[in-house]
């Protein structure tokens, strides 16, 4: 999944982890059969749950996808920001803000857990020969949490830096966002209703670094055409259905310094 995210004034741009054609996956087959020796079974423990959190981190960002536009509304350009679920809904702003939040307090949260599961390699590598016979199937999987922990850091700090960078541009788009959105006499109830409670909009000035980018990007339309193009998106934003929002879940008060300190963290 790609995130995709309006920077500060400017056409949309695409932030994701780097991907590197070279890197091989994460190989972990372990079926939970256990050796008897405790030193060994608790570092393959500590390798298989590692793994498991490092997957499940993975799929944060195939489960919800930060989208924008650039619209021309009577002459003025303006960005607008949302985020869609795996089901193709509306997140509501409050959740925006806990989930960015979370996922990047999360990331860092794994990296220490495999840290701390590294200094168990050593006792469990020692440990080996006191299996006898039984070495050679359980060395592998030993041999190969090493992997798991070196390459898992590699992903999660890669994933954990794409959440803060969005974070941070979705942050930008909040501070200075138009609180009311019908004081552009622009959308319907059933758009502003959305807008609302799942975007930020904000006007392109400029003095903003791509606002030229902007305008020369659109000129090329004529102003029915910009209007079309506004209309479009204004009925796709009505037509989103927003997803039930757990109020245990949602940071929509929280405030810049707190939210700059877990991007910080």
């Amino acid at each position: 999944m790609t995130l995709a995210m309006l920077t500060l004034g400017s056409v949309m741009t695409v932030t994701a982890a780097p991907k590197d054609k070279k890197k091989k996956e994460i190989k972990w087959d372990w079926d939970g059969t256990r050796s008897g020796n405790a030193t060994i079974d608790n570092y393959l423990v500590a390798i298989d749950n590692t793994y498991k959190k490092i997957q499940t981190y993975k799929e944060t960002m195939d489960s919800y996808q930060m989208k924008g536009d650039t619209i021309n509304i009577n002459g003025k350009y303006y960005a607008v920001a949302y985020m869609l679920n795996a089901e193709g809904e509306m997140v509501t702003r409050g959740q925006v803000n806990w989930q960015c939040a979370s996922a990047v307090a999360d990331g860092m949260n794994i990296v220490l857990d495999i840290t701390n599961a590294q200094l168990l390699t050593v006792d469990a590598t020692l440990a080996l020969p006191e299996l006898g016979l039984k070495a050679l199937s359980f060395g592998k999987y030993v041999k190969g949490g090493a992997a798991v922990f070196t390459q898992g850091i590699k992903e999660i700090k890669a994933i954990r830096g794409t959440w803060v960078a969005n974070s941070k541009k979705w942050k930008a788009l909040k501070n200075g966002a138009i609180q009311d959105p019908a004081s552009l006499n622009y959308f319907d109830e059933a758009a502003l209703k959305n807008l609302n409670k799942c975007c930020y909009i904000k006007e392109i000035q400029p003095e903003d670094a791509d606002y030229t980018a902007i305008v020369e990007s659109k000129k090329a339309k004529s102003e029915e055409e910009l209007k079309a193009d506004a209309d479009a998106f204004a009925q796709q934003i009505a037509k989103y259905n927003v997803a039930p929002e757990d109020a245990s879940k949602s940071l929509d008060d929280i405030s810049d310094e707190e939210l700059e300190k877990e991007l910080n963290a």
